[in-house]
């Protein structure tokens, strides 16, 4: 396909996704598929039309541009009520529109960052499963999109709006603070690399500084609330047999500190190297819900991950919320507990991502057994047979 040809098909596969999304989570389907975004309607602040974070009882366990975009979609939706049918539906179609414009700027800028790195992009790639079951979801889909955007003006060049970008990706969900080093890494001189640090943790801390002003008992509340909480969809629960265990914790973050060490002393291209950080990330962390696989799918599309692994990674990954309410929570204590279908289904995805890992790391030049040869040599025993 051209240039142009290529960029309308990851657009329009990418809003097309996003569409058939909405629609599986609305009332339109029977019966709808669960979404985070649904079921934050059952708050009392949300549908009422409180500010996030304005008090207390207001409280939200994602960061700001992700209570932003909560909050306009209920201004949306309550403006829009009438057109739409309730307040409910106000909302909810208000949020999926937001997602629909979110869509098309994840396909516009990873078919320019495709285009900048001088590869082909394959739209097909923005139609997984994932996107679908959980385009809609939650906020994953606009953090995709602020990690293309910052990693597509960073390698246009731009690392002002590339760090400006970062900032609002992690200010979303978090998770995207695992690639700061990385640019850091990327650029050369100490002044470029204090700039982009200073842009990146300003834009956080502006989308925090309100809560600080009106509402700083909000930090405390989310460092609760997330110290309370068990482990969620991680590989290890089937080692320490329950989600409440804090030595699995401690497990996690043992493994998340070893994954993104050796990441951030790999020497590849910035996008493998972003996916490896974000894999890592994922397969550490104790909290991996199956709507954060959205931000990995545009980094697959520019790398074009062909192996058949990444099908069963993303079939195993939509599985996992819709098998989760087949598990009685009175019979094994719920679906987060090992030896339920979601966990057999978040164990083997957490199992072929880590394949997926091994593989884009190998199609840099950096296979495993490559990585053992060298730990070998350096332990001062000679190197097995083959080449290094």
């Amino acid at each position: 396909m051209d240039g142009r040809t290529t960029l309308w098909g990851a657009v329009a596969s990418s809003v097309a996704a996003i569409f058939f999304s909405a629609f599986i989570h609305s009332g339109y389907s029977i019966p709808p598929i669960y979404s985070d975004i649904a079921s934050f309607w059952g708050r009392g602040w949300v549908s009422a039309g409180e500010v996030p974070y304005s008090s207390p009882g207001a409280f939200l366990e994602y960061p700001p541009i992700s209570g932003l975009f909560l909050y306009t979609a209920r201004v949306l939706g309550g403006a829009f009520a009438g057109l739409a049918g309730g307040l409910y539906a106000g909302y909810y179609d208000s949020f999926s529109a937001l997602s629909l414009a979110a869509a098309a700027v994840l396909g516009w800028s990873t078919w320019r960052l495709a285009k900048a790195l001088g590869v082909q992009l394959n739209p097909v790639y923005f139609v997984l499963p994932s996107m679908i079951v959980y385009g809609v979801y939650n906020f994953d889909l606009f953090d995709a999109m602020f990690v293309v955007l910052c990693l597509q003006f960073f390698v246009e060049k731009r690392p002002g709006w590339s760090a400006v970008f970062l900032g609002l990706a992690v200010a979303t969900k978090g998770i995207a603070i695992v690639l700061l080093p990385l640019f850091l890494l990327e650029l050369v001189g100490m002044s470029k690399r204090v700039k982009y640090l200073a842009v990146t943790l300003g834009v956080v801390a502006a989308t925090l500084a309100p809560i600080a002003v009106f509402n700083f008992g909000f930090f405390g509340q989310f460092v609760s609330f997330f110290s309370n909480w068990g482990l969620e969809d991680a590989w290890y629960v089937w080692i320490f047999g329950s989600p409440f265990s804090h030595a699995a914790k401690y497990f996690g973050y043992a493994v998340l500190g070893l994954l993104l060490l050796r990441v951030y002393t790999l020497k590849m291209p910035l996008v493998p190297r972003s996916f490896l950080a974000l894999t890592a990330y994922l397969l550490g962390t104790y909290i991996y819900a199956p709507q954060f696989n959205v931000t990995l799918v545009p980094l697959l599309a520019v790398m074009a991950v062909t192996t058949p692994v990444l099908y069963f990674f993303d079939i195993f990954n939509a599985m996992i919320i819709l098998t989760w309410f087949t598990v009685p929570a009175t019979a094994t204590g719920g679906p987060t507990y090992p030896w339920t279908l979601p966990q057999a289904m978040a164990l083997l995805r957490s199992a072929c991502l880590a394949l997926l890992g091994l593989s884009v790391a190998a199609g840099t030049g950096h296979s495993l057994r490559r990585w053992l040869a060298g730990l070998w040599r350096r332990g001062g025993t000679p190197a097995p047979p083959g080449p290094p």
